[in-house]
């Protein structure tokens, strides 16, 4: 494929990416007042989350085999257009079950980016070089935090929620007449079976993914991975109110700290990890986010909130882009897409585990015990990562 295709291509992928990751992120400085307009209560308003990552996790387990035998940039392009008609039901909606509804849609497209985007990345790029690649990609997953919080509650405070789904409708709109099947060389498939058939030849072989080594590990590593990020990210908020007496304003620069820091990390750890190998990066900064998260009772002030949230989120983001990279190599390029579509929804299941254990410990524990957790589950990240060692390119 020529360079400057792959870079267009590229650039696209990390757009809707990004899309993607905004739309989930902005619903947490507008929830408040989501419930208000609504007329539900906050935790009501939150089933609107879950409606989206059940459905982002079960549709995910249908396209990624779909499209590894019709390609993926159609079903992103599809994705796309279902993203900007979500949008707009979100903001023509009348009544929360509409917008539930607007948010189930929106899981559709997000659980067919999420497994869409990296498989073609990995599709892209060789292994040799997928760590770079992957690094720009574990950056934008930071981006999304930094920019989609401060510019969520800044528009649903200026303007009315309504209209930052109308511009999400926009953008959603502008990338899926710019996501064409056109922008890869046509590709020679040996499989043109019906989709039934291909559903339930692949249902049966997920499965089998679970019986082999090295696509148990990788499975294993998405859930330590998820449920060392999880925990932190759901109680850090109350951590802060609650031990240091940060306003809502002061938190929001906390994550913007600690998503900078974040993005600063994402890029030379997919570097690194095409240097020295990508199992090997994921192991040193796995080690390294576990010592920085059991240093929590050392935090007594604002200065070490900042330099504790920023060291972490250096260290979460070194491993990233070798994490991405390794998982897209573990499974044949034929199934990749299969194989990132059941990571993406076991690491949704751990997520989803995570924030109910996490919660346990905050209570009994405060925030140390959730601290302790996450060190525990990125050493055991560690321990994975070198298990599975190098994959073969």
């Amino acid at each position: 494929m020529v360079n400057s295709n792959r870079l267009g291509l590229f650039v696209l992928l990390l757009g809707i990416l990004l899309l993607g990751l905004t739309d989930v992120q902005i619903i947490a400085p507008m929830l408040a007042k989501l419930a208000q307009d609504f007329s539900v209560t906050t935790a009501m308003m939150g089933t609107a989350v879950s409606a989206y990552a059940l459905a982002a996790a079960l549709w995910a387990l249908v396209v990624g085999p779909l499209s590894d035998q019709s390609g993926r940039l159609i079903f992103l392009r599809v994705a796309a257009f279902t993203f900007a008609g979500a949008a707009l039901l979100a903001y023509f909606a009348a009544r929360f079950e509409h917008y539930v509804a607007a948010r189930m849609l929106a899981g559709l497209a997000g659980g067919t980016i999420s497994a869409c985007v990296i498989s073609q990345i990995a599709d892209l790029f060789e292994y040799s070089a997928r760590g770079r690649a992957m690094g720009w990609l574990g950056a934008v997953y930071f981006i999304a935090p930094v920019m989609a919080v401060p510019l969520g509650a800044w528009m649903a405070g200026a303007w009315g929620w309504r209209s930052l789904y109308l511009l999400l409708a926009a953008a959603g709109g502008i990338l899926g007449l710019c996501i064409r099947p056109a922008l890869l060389p046509p590709e020679k498939r040996t499989n043109s079976s019906p989709v039934g058939k291909i559903l339930s030849q692949q249902f049966k072989k997920y499965p089998r993914y679970f019986a082999k080594r090295e696509t148990l590990g990788g499975l294993l590593l998405a859930i330590t991975v998820s449920s060392t990020i999880a925990g932190l990210i759901t109680y850090l908020g109350a951590w802060l109110s609650k031990m240091f007496g940060m306003s809502i304003q002061l938190i929001g620069v906390v994550f913007m700290v600690t998503g900078g820091a974040s993005v600063l990390g994402a890029l030379p750890g997919g570097w690194l990890a095409d240097k020295i190998g990508k199992h090997r990066v994921i192991v040193f900064s796995s080690v390294l986010l576990a010592l920085v998260l059991i240093c929590v009772k050392l935090v007594q002030n604002f200065t070490g909130v900042f330099l504790y949230c920023a060291a972490g989120g250096l260290a979460m983001a070194l491993r990233e882009g070798p994490f991405q990279a390794l998982i897209s190599q573990l499974a044949p390029a034929s199934e990749r897409g299969a194989y990132i579509a059941l990571r993406n929804a076991t690491s949704q299941l751990a997520i989803a585990a995570t924030a109910v254990v996490c919660g346990l410990l905050f209570e009994r524990m405060g925030f140390h015990g959730v601290a302790y957790f996450a060190a525990l589950s990125s050493i055991a990240a560690s321990a994975l990562a070198w298990w599975i060692g190098e994959p073969k390119p």
